[in-house]
């Protein structure tokens, strides 16, 4: 018998895996923030630094589990050890802590049981195919919400939105506008941040019958409420009221196909007089579509929950155009999110 030929040894690849590892183990990081919120880690740690072991025995749970939990969470920048103690980062402190204004509690309680499986993205890249999709677009195009999904879907909405919303009210000048229409405005914290940094506009909420019920609440509590005000109203089937000069869409276009984009954009080319403008608050991906990481990934949570995408500014430019827009223009916002406006001449 022939000897068998020797295999030279392996030389390590040109680049090393970690990308890969990053991938497959950041499945764990949402899941392990909700838990650690339901079992009420954060506000425990807001009332005094803790060690491993006392947080073990206050929840419950193993060492082991406790410090791989505080581990993680650690890493994810949520959480400091100091001479054996964790205690929470300002990040946490902003986010994670129950009656914080920006507290994400809305986002939790709506998400922590979605799956985000391989089952579910397959579904979405091969077909198409959106989860619940029938059910998820009956819903928003016909307007049929009962109060409670419209409380849940606000008060996600209302966790996810008003760090950018406060964050946008200081970069975007509003000096030249008097009245602006927040269209599928959910809570109403956009319109409530703007009014507040500019004490003589005027907003109107536009939104769902279900929705503007939650959004009156909220705005009731504001400074500014007597600023706001909601209209109850089918964005696509019933008429926009009239007198803005400014049409502002947050997170809405990414929703919708094309022609329903255009669909909004025209009917926010009517609802302005001229010299009006329109403005659209995304997360927009490089013109390459090869990122940014945080667009890109919100484009394929579209892909599996919803029926648009993530635009490039250079694609939002061109359907506004078509909707009789000019002089388009992007503006760097709060985070990964970017804020589009055009002119109606």
């Amino acid at each position: 018998m022939e000897p068998r030929p020797q295999r030279q040894p392996l030389e390590p690849p040109l680049v090393d895996d970690r990308p890969l590892w990053d991938l497959w183990q950041a499945a764990y990081g949402f899941p392990t923030v909700t838990v650690a919120d339901e079992l009420g880690l954060f506000a425990r740690l807001d009332e005094a630094p803790a060690t491993a072991a006392e947080i073990s025995a206050a929840l419950h749970i193993s060492d082991r589990a406790a410090e791989a939990m505080l581990a993680l969470l650690a890493a994810h920048g949520f959480l400091v050890a100091r001479d054996g103690r964790f205690h929470l980062t300002p990040l946490a402190r902003s986010y994670l802590l129950p009656g914080n204004p920006f507290y994400r509690g809305g986002l939790f309680a709506l998400y922590k049981d979605r799956p985000r499986t391989h089952a579910v993205v397959r579904e979405a890249l091969l077909h198409d195919r959106r989860l619940d999709a029938a059910r998820a677009t009956a819903s928003w195009t016909d307007g049929d919400w009962a109060p409670e999904r419209a409380a849940a879907m606000t008060a996600m909405m209302h966790a996810m939105s008003l760090a950018s919303a406060v964050g946008l009210a200081r970069l975007l000048d509003l000096s030249a506008t008097t009245r602006l229409l927040d269209v599928a405005g959910g809570s109403g914290c956009f319109a409530v941040a703007f009014a507040e940094r500019n004490p003589s506009l005027r907003a109107t909420v536009l939104e769902l019958p279900a929705v503007c019920a939650v959004a009156d609440r909220l705005i009731a509590a504001s400074p500014a409420a007597e600023q706001v005000g909601t209209h109850p109203a089918n964005m696509f089937a019933d008429p926009w009221p009239g007198g803005h000069d400014a049409v502002f869409f947050s997170n809405v276009f990414h929703d919708w196909d094309r022609d329903r984009c255009l669909d909004l954009g025209r009917r926010a080319f009517a609802a302005l007089p001229t010299g009006g403008r329109i403005l659209l608050h995304e997360q927009l991906l490089a013109d390459a579509k090869d990122g940014p990481l945080g667009p890109a990934r919100y484009a394929l949570m579209m892909a599996i929950y919803q029926e648009g995408k993530q635009f490039t500014f250079a694609e939002l430019a061109a359907l506004l155009g078509e909707c009789g827009f000019v002089d388009p223009d992007v503006l760097p916002a709060y985070g990964d999110f970017s804020l589009v406006s055009a002119r109606k001449p």
